[in-house]
């Protein structure tokens, strides 16, 4: 194989040069075949320790070094690196359980909603709703409480998740610190004079919530995903295995905790060799943040090692990234070809093995019900799928699930207009908070027009399968199968589950949408949406469809700022 100088540079710093490194590689540089072929040089491959990003890449890895016979290498995720450290300091590391939804069953439990009882409360009162009024008679005072406990549950899972994985400080100073990052708070709540005694008994419930969840670890040794790279650092345990070569990759996504835990499988003379892209940093809603690549290099004092030449994009698809990173150049000759076309023209254009990436879940869900009108087969993430049935599923309440469409209602469309009533009037509620007349009357028609086409399009699919599908529940059944194709399927997908991924033919829905603005976004937010439009252009390896919003004129005669960030179906709770 031949290697480009840069790449040999990286290697003659792995043979003979010293101290820490960091390669900044643009996306398609073969940032992984190079750091492998880093392994190389190592004295021992049995002192290499590689950092995988998840579980489907550390196996992609291990297999790789197999076949190049260096199966010594140690391939494993951070996580499992801390789930490890867990592991070789208890006498008991058979009983160590893992659950992944801990934190919100401790909330729910009865001790811990006695403790938090009064600190609700006492935020019902501060929102001017009576706590006495959820089993009233009141409707509307029971249902506005029942929204605001599920806010503040929401919010206090959100704020431990955040905390635990940027090993955030324990005082109040701190916590501010936490949730004026993360924007936890709407601009119109931080305006409130009663905002700063909210933000006093959140602290409050955060800590409750926080110390149950390490009690209980140390106690009964469950744990969750967060608190394998978290109770390592606050334990202050050590790994007992240690390496000469800690090779990071993906390190522009690293939180501190992930970074904390492979920075303990080294000792005085280890050398750490860091490799990500900067402009492909877009999980910082997770705990990770755009400063995680220049952190590394700074904790560090890394070498810095460019990769800037990318094997994947056609040179049409380069010149378009380069309005966003300057120094990626590519190395196919082949032209490829970029075209702008209207979301009418996906389902047309669109075949079998073919990307079609979105920034939000709603549009791909509304090309979700063309494909399916269509016959045509559709191939979504496991995960991904969940969450598409879920803007489906949250429509409606648990009884209308289950219940006979034919001997309760009828017929669909009784049911659905029950259910456009009570959805609407959530909207209402929602478009409410917002001051701008303009701004709320553009929410109220995007989101009232997504409610609608998700009804409809159940409506004709109950038409279509009656037969089979008595329930709302047997016809979401067979939406899931439909999106779940194998084989000969169109990939959906949005653009954060599609970093790592390229195809020959790559669609980007709403791409003058992009990079995506909301009001009250953070400086750090605004980068991160720049490099998820980075992110999308990079996956296409021949042909890049770049596809315009419906309804791009309407909005630009109003006002644009709000509905280019809509973030359809949040907010409408199951009744």
């Amino acid at each position: 194989m031949t290697f480009t100088p840069e790449q040999d540079r990286i290697f003659d710093f792995v043979r003979d040069g010293e101290g820490h490194g960091i390669i900044d590689a643009v996306a398609g540089a073969g940032k992984t075949t190079t750091i492998m072929e880093c392994a190389r040089f190592a004295k021992d491959p049995s002192k290499v320790l590689f950092c995988a990003f998840n579980n489907s890449i550390a196996k992609e890895i291990g297999r790789k070094f197999r076949e190049r016979d260096m199966e010594k290498v140690t391939v494993q995720t951070i996580h499992s690196l801390g789930l490890r450290i867990l592991r070789e300091n208890t006498d008991h590391h058979h009983r160590l359980e893992m659950r992944e939804h801990k934190y919100a069953t401790i909330y729910r439990g009865e001790e811990l909603q006695t403790k938090l009882s009064p600190h609700i409360q006492t935020l019902c009162k501060l929102n001017n709703l009576n706590p006495k009024a959820a089993n009233s008679g009141d409707g509307r005072q029971s249902f506005a409480i029942k929204n605001l406990k599920f806010r503040i549950q929401r919010r206090l899972l959100d704020i431990n998740q955040k905390h635990r994985a940027t090993l955030n400080g324990p005082s109040f100073e701190d916590f501010v610190n936490l949730v004026e990052h993360f924007g936890v708070f709407t601009q119109n709540e931080e305006k409130s004079k009663t905002f700063h005694e909210e933000l006093e008994i959140y602290y409050a419930a955060h800590r409750l919530l926080l110390t149950a969840g390490t009690e209980l670890a140390a106690r009964s040794y469950i744990i969750d995903f967060t608190d394998m790279i978290y109770l390592p650092f606050i334990w202050k345990l050590n790994a007992t295995s240690k390496f000469d070569w800690i090779f990071i990759d993906e390190c522009q996504d690293l939180s501190k905790a992930q970074f904390a835990v492979a920075a303990k499988y080294g000792k005085k003379g280890s050398r750490v060799l860091a490799v990500g892209d900067p402009q492909q940093s877009i999980y910082g809603f997770t705990g990770a943040d755009v400063e995680s690549f220049n952190r590394v290099a700074r904790m560090t004092r890394a070498t810095e090692l460019p990769l800037t030449t990318c094997f994947r994009c056609p040179a049409a698809v380069i010149a378009l990234a380069q309005e966003i990173r300057e120094d990626i150049v590519g190395a196919k000759k082949e032209f490829g070809t970029v075209d702008n076309i209207t979301v009418d023209e996906v389902v047309e254009l669109a075949r079998p093995g073919d990307l079609v990436i979105s920034r939000l879940r709603a549009p791909l869900l509304v090309l979700i019900f063309d494909f399916i009108d269509n016959d045509v087969k559709v191939q979504v993430a496991e995960d991904e799928a969940r969450e598409f049935i879920n803007e489906l599923k949250v429509l409606f309440k648990q009884d209308e699930l289950q219940a006979s469409i034919k001997r309760r209602y009828r017929g669909f469309g009784a049911l659905k207009d029950i259910v456009l009533q009570r959805n609407r009037w959530v909207i209402r509620q929602n478009g409410a908070k917002i001051p701008k007349a303009t701004e709320r009357e553009i929410f109220l028609e995007a989101e009232n027009e997504y409610l609608e086409k998700r009804l409809e399009f159940l409506h004709k699919k109950w038409e279509l399968w009656q037969k089979k599908c008595t329930t709302v529940s047997k016809v979401l059944e067979k939406v899931k199968a439909y999106v779940s194709a194998k084989k000969g399927a169109i990939k959906l997908s949005t653009i954060h589950r599609a970093k790592g991924l390229e195809e020959n033919r790559v669609f980007i829905i709403d791409y003058d949408k992009l990079p995506m603005g909301r009001p009250q976004q953070k400086d750090w937010e605004k980068e991160q949406e720049i490099n998820l439009k980075y992110v999308a252009i990079t996956r296409a390896k021949e042909a890049l469809f770049l596809v315009e919003s419906e309804d791009i004129a309407e909005i630009e005669e109003e006002d644009s700022s709000l509905f280019d960030s809509l973030p359809f179906g949040n907010g409408l709770l199951p009744g």
